[in-house]
């Protein structure tokens, strides 16, 4: 009967369609009884008895045991057991059959002696050097077929990212010695020539080529690099301005050593609005607002406008940037922002205009130069307010060697900043600044961090009470020292209102154990204040948090109790990286 008739009744319809997987899910059954996890988890996936039927005759049965032999020897052996024994056993169960190995895999052998060689023009790369000394097949360790092969490979794509594509090995051998349970590994690459670039062909539709060809440093002839294909597309797709970016090497037309590459830059939406709400224990609640015009004109050039208000501080920022010489590192900024700022019965409000340039130097070092005109009105508690203007010539570089942001096993950061003012530069007062941040990460076994931070800062001028609030040093809170409020750490008034120091100096040690999944917890000690030239008085803090690496960044709660003062227990919470 055909039951996709339409005279089929339904029923029998159904009841076809119900019983076919309860038919299906009956199937043969392995137990594998002795060696390792690595050595049971091969042979199952090289026996697959999923696939046999659960009614074989007794001839196929024989049959099958020796084709299961075979298979057996040959999981065995991908993992250096040569000399594995086993005992089979069939059994019937639940209308199917089960079989039973007990395996007793004998001594494993280990490689004797590993040579690799590079011939050809790329001998000397040091991207293929690096490949070859990353091998993971030393002198007496167990043989594996399978790392061997994925050695070989990780060898041949090497050769191929650097432009070796007609590499290939003119040896490759594994010779086993059963009697001495020994294995000695030949491998040969032979590079070949290096292939260079061919026809850079680009296809663009919003910007002036001129801006594109600086973007696009890559010339006809250079020697071919995937990484350098990889690093223009990541700079392009950073900029912003396109929609969607695709850079391509033509492998079908590879032509006379040469490789073209097409690259193709699409329009990305001009306008663009943001918005969003965050809390930090420092601020409170606080709200962003932005807009980005990407491209104001063919040049390239950006306007933005951005609005950060919290409880505390509220910042109005208007930017205008424009690419320079090297667009993806280089950066001409003007801006002009507002900020007003109330904390701790402190008062300001600060006027800033100024040009920064930015330069990355090696896409490592983020160095900055500024020149800015600052006035400020500031007081504190029921003072008179003053007022201050400078002109602040500034520089200030920085680095961060994590790859991983939202959890860097180890790495570090600096910052260092140098700034000040004159008054024959039409300032209110004379000054001198410095600062400097310094984080590193380390890792404590498989589960575990150590975190460290300090930073200093120290600044020279004849008549403190005329630096501003936005010059000054505090210290205290969640990226401080904790167990004390924000900027409540610093030498104070006759009324006793936190007024800032000249100098900075904190420290932080913290221990980080991952738990499970995104979640870790950490105890911490901090120490430090803000202080001037001659008298330091610390404040010292310890606690326990918890953290949640989000897709944001790390999220931190943090429970800490001030040793110093009468502060007692605080809770801080702040989202952002650790580096």
């Amino acid at each position: 009967m055909d039951l996709m008739s339409p005279n089929t009744p339904r029923l029998l319809l159904v009841g076809a369609l119900i019983q076919t997987p309860l038919a299906l899910a009956v199937e043969p059954k392995l137990e594998l009884v002795g060696g390792s996890d690595a050595l049971r988890d091969n042979i199952r996936a090289y026996l697959d008895l999923g696939s046999q039927s659960c009614r074989l005759a007794r001839w196929h049965m024989r049959a099958l045991g020796r084709e299961l032999d075979t298979k057996v020897d040959e999981a065995a052996r991908a993992l250096g057991y040569y000399h594995l024994t086993s005992q089979k056993e069939f059994t019937r169960e639940n209308d199917c059959w089960r079989l039973t190995l007990n395996i007793t895999p004998g001594p494993a052998v280990a490689y004797e002696e590993v040579n690799v060689y590079i011939s050809g023009e790329g001998k000397d790369n040091r991207r293929l050097l690096k490949a070859r000394s990353n091998n993971p097949l030393r002198a007496g360790s167990q043989l594996d077929h399978g790392r061997y092969e994925a050695y070989k490979n990780s060898l041949l794509k090497a050769a191929n990212t650097q432009g070796y594509f007609d590499a290939d090995f003119r040896r490759a051998e594994v010779l086993v010695s059963q009697e001495r349970n020994t294995a000695r590994v030949n491998i040969e690459l032979d590079t070949g020539d290096r292939y260079r670039l061919g026809d850079i062909k680009i296809t663009h539709d919003i910007l002036n080529d001129d801006l594109i060809d600086r973007y696009v440093t890559l010339e006809e002839g250079d020697e071919y690099n995937a990484d350098d294909l990889v690093r223009l597309k990541s700079e392009l797709q950073a900029s912003n301005y396109f929609g969607g970016v695709n850079v391509v090497p033509q492998m079908q037309s590879l032509n006379d050593g040469t490789v073209p590459v097409n690259i193709d830059l699409n329009a990305g939406p001009k306008h663009s609005y943001s918005a969003g709400i965050g809390y930090a224990s420092d601020t409170g609640p606080r709200i962003l607002l932005g807009y980005e015009n990407r491209y104001l004109n063919d040049r390239g050039h950006k306007l933005d406008v951005n609005i950060n208000a919290s409880e505390v501080i509220t910042t109005y920022m208007v930017s205008y940037s424009i690419p320079m010489g090297r667009p993806a590192y280089q950066v001409l900024r003007g801006y002009t922002g507002f900020t007003q700022e109330k904390i701790n019965d402190s008062t300001s409000n600060r006027l800033a205009t100024g040009v920064n340039y930015s330069s990355w130097e090696n896409s490592a070092w983020l160095n900055n130069y500024g020149l800015s005109y600052e006035k400020e009105d500031y007081s504190f508690g029921d003072d008179p307010a003053k007022h201050s203007e400078l002109i602040i010539p500034l520089y200030s570089t920085s680095y961060s060697s994590a790859k991983d942001v939202n959890y860097p096993r180890r790495g570090w950061n600096v910052t260092m900043r140098l700034k000040g003012a004159s008054e024959s530069l039409i300032s209110s007062t004379d000054f001198l600044q410095a600062y400097g941040r310094l984080k590193v990460i380390l890792p404590l076994g498989d589960d575990s961090r150590l975190l460290l931070r300090g930073e200093a800062g120290v600044t020279e001028i004849d008549d403190f009470d005329k630096l501003p609030i936005s010059l000054r040093f505090f210290a205290g809170g969640d990226s401080s020292v904790r167990g004390y409020g924000y900027k409540t750490l610093g030498p104070t008034n006759d009324d006793n209102i936190v007024i800032g120091g000249s100098r900075l100096l904190t420290g932080s040690v913290e221990y980080d154990y991952r738990i499970f999944g995104d979640f870790s917890v950490a105890t911490f000690y901090d120490e430090g204040t803000a202080f001037n030239k001659g008298y330091l008085d610390r404040y010292r803090g310890v606690g326990v948090g918890v953290r949640w690496i989000s897709p944001v960044g790390p999220v931190r709660a943090d429970i800490a109790r001030a040793l110093d003062g009468d502060e007692g227990w605080r809770l801080h919470l702040s989202v952002g990286p650790d580096l």
